[in-house]
């Protein structure tokens, strides 16, 4: 109704868009249109994107890199940019930051830390304009959005190619639509090359992972295995609520009802909310699983005491972030192959293939299957769960 009222409205419209990816029914195309659409609007009502650049054109000089957004704080998305910053390549790039965030926190200090004073700019308040000559003026080559169609972006920025080349990466699971942003980083794991969704970018597949993890300096210890002190295995997932649809409801409910005593730990800031944690409730009700099996639980107050969580409670569930932190703290991750492929792209440099399941009925390799036979198998868990955390070497170092 408020894009009926305000077409040009940029939250409403972009939050519908981040909306699209989250529901099953919706077929990729469609939801690449929506994109396109949104791209081909907002794209006239910033302005004429700029043809020419002031760049030196030299070739013995260090490339400028610049990455815009507005998550350099303790959010996801510092997690993956860290080791891009901290290992970079100093005589072959020279990085400039364009910081969008009102919030700034010991994470941004660190990132502030990595470069020259000149070179980090917080451009929170700016016009599309004024950011766009700022990063013209510091003849950036190539310039990285960080955020997609999530909060506080900058896409009106990069509308306006304010750098020669532009590509998109980490914050969006999806294209922008926007024609002026040439290339998208991903690898053959999360968009493989048969893949039938469609982008406004030109996709870069990299070889291996395309992120790379970098943890919180204070992590907990991987604690022994729950479910031996407590006489039952808990499922968890600390997804956003947004992606636990009504399909995905029904297939953890199946995998409750074939693993008899067991939980299910969810954690999410909604959760804050009474009316949030009813309907939840409910939702699991209709298959027949009773509140008594739900753990539902909203914020954690520091970084430590949310990685602390999974030594109480969880093992398996799939996402991005999350996924690596599990990885981390010995918990096993499950990612079902319907569902978006971050999480498959994340297990399967670890070496735990195993765990990338069909969604499907309870056969071999389905989710249900490896979820129940994990949950039948303690011993040779409590095994697995201490050593897991040393296989995240494998993508937590640059």
């Amino acid at each position: 109704r408020c894009i009926e009222l305000s077409p040009s409205s940029k939250n409403p419209s972009q939050n519908r868009l981040l909306a699209l990816n989250y529901l099953s029914t919706v077929s990729p195309r469609l939801v690449f249109e929506a994109h396109a659409a949104w791209a081909d609007r907002f794209a006239r009502e910033v302005g004429v994107p700029f043809t020419t650049w002031p760049n030196l054109k030299v070739t013995n000089r260090p490339l400028r890199i610049g990455y815009i957004g507005p998550d350099f704080f303790h959010h996801s998305v510092s997690f993956f940019l860290h080791a891009l910053l901290e290992h970079r390549n100093k005589d072959l790039f020279e990085v400039f930051i364009y910081s969008n965030s009102a919030r700034e926190d010991e994470k941004t200090e660190l990132f502030k830390g990595m470069l020259p004073a000149d070179h980090w700019n917080k451009v929170l308040g700016q016009t599309s304009q004024q950011v766009a000559d700022l990063i013209r003026a510091d003849q950036v080559d190539i310039l990285i959005e960080l955020a997609g169609h999530t909060a506080n972006n900058r896409l009106d920025v990069i509308a306006l190619k304010p750098a020669p080349v532009q590509f998109t990466y980490i914050g969006y699971n999806n294209s922008t639509g926007l024609g002026s942003i040439d290339y998208r980083i991903v690898d053959e794991v999360v968009d493989p090359l048969d893949t039938e969704q469609p982008f406004s970018e030109e996709l870069v597949r990299i070889p291996g992972c395309f992120l790379c993890y970098t943890p919180p300096l204070k992590i907990p210890d991987v604690a022994p295995l729950p479910a031996n002190r407590q006489g039952f295995v808990t499922f968890g997932s600390f997804s956003c609520l947004a992606k636990v649809g009504d399909p995905c409801v029904a297939l953890w409910a199946r995998v409750l009802h074939e693993v008899p005593g067991s939980r299910l730990l969810v954690k999410n800031k909604g959760f804050y909310s009474t009316d949030v944690q009813a309907t939840f409730f409910n939702k699991f009700k209709e298959h027949g699983i009773a509140e008594h099996r739900l753990k539902l639980m909203s914020l954690a107050t520091t970084s430590f005491d949310h990685l602390n969580i999974y030594n109480e409670d969880t093992f398996p569930y799939s996402n991005t972030t999350t996924t690596c932190e599990a990885l981390l703290m010995g918990v096993k991750s499950l990612a079902g192959k319907k569902s978006t492929l971050l999480g498959m792209m994340l297990l399967v440099p670890v070496a735990v293939d195993e765990y990338v399941a069909k969604v499907g009925t309870l056969v071999q390799g389905s989710f249900d299957y490896v979820a129940v036979r994990l949950a039948g198998d303690l011993r040779n868990l409590l095994v697995e769960i201490m050593t897991a955390a040393e296989h995240v070497v494998v993508f937590v170092k640059a």
